[in-house]
């Protein structure tokens, strides 16, 4: 997926149907978290374990996250392929954490990383102050509690 799709999967927070203040900042932190989990949960693979807890928590995140704030009826086509990704990224997950695969976990990161960029580019460049104080923290300890 190239950066100019990407960027149409994410125009704003209409099309997706996420409702917040400051929804844009809101996913990308729940992309960081995600990347940090799945990050972890790669390591964990890569040294023989199965990373539960990372992949556990990554999967929550898609579901509770990213999943749970697509409006399909309002969203319509972006939500509808954003929500396709996302489900595919929960499949892929499990099927890593099966085989034993980090090669499966780097093919999710790398679908997600440019979804992840175009948010960044459309979020607001003032963090809010508590999004400032969560993302400035060692992303393992951060990561660990979500």
């Amino acid at each position: 997926m190239n950066a100019r799709a990407a960027m149409r999967y994410a125009t704003n927070d209409v099309e997706t149907g996420v409702h917040s203040s400051n929804s844009q900042q809101l996913i990308v932190l729940l992309y960081e978290r995600l990347f940090d989990h799945l990050k972890i949960g790669k390591k964990e693979l890569e040294n023989g374990r199965y990373g539960i807890e990372s992949f556990t928590k990554a999967t929550e995140l898609i579901q509770q996250g990213l999943l749970a704030c697509l409006d399909y009826k309002g969203g319509a086509e972006v939500a509808q392929n954003l929500g396709a990704i996302y489900e595919w990224s929960l499949r892929e997950i499990i099927n890593a954490r099966v085989t034993k695969s980090p090669e499966k976990i780097q093919e999710v990161l790398d679908v997600l990383t440019p979804l992840y960029e175009a948010w960044i580019s459309l979020a607001p460049k003032e963090p809010i102050p508590v999004l400032q104080a969560v993302s400035s923290g060692n992303p393992v300890r951060v990561a660990a509690g979500y």
